[in-house]
């Protein structure tokens, strides 16, 4: 998907809008008229009403992220020292 400026004399489709289009939405594998004309006003609003429902994830998750996925790191790290260990001792 992809947004990119509109070429065409266009109205804008979104609600009863009677600006010209500015922007396209066009989608990836649809047709010719697989795209949606807007205004540099509605796309703001539709800017705003997407970014109500999908919320970024906080600074503060994507550390607890890291550090989880460092810690799990490390016991891999001792499982192959043990597996090292057994390996020289030869099999008792």
């Amino acid at each position: 998907m992809k947004v990119i400026n509109c070429s065409k004399n266009i109205k804008c489709e979104l609600g009863a809008c009677k600006n010209r289009s500015t922007r396209e939405i066009v989608f990836d594998r649809v047709g010719i008229r697989g795209r949606i004309h807007l205004c540099d006003k509605c796309l703001s609003e539709l800017y705003s009403a997407i970014g109500e429902v999908i919320v970024p994830k906080s600074v503060e998750t994507a550390k607890k992220r890291d550090k989880a996925s460092s810690c799990k790191a490390e016991p891999a790290g001792e499982d192959e020292a043990i597996s090292g260990k057994r390996a020289k001792g030869g099999g008792k």
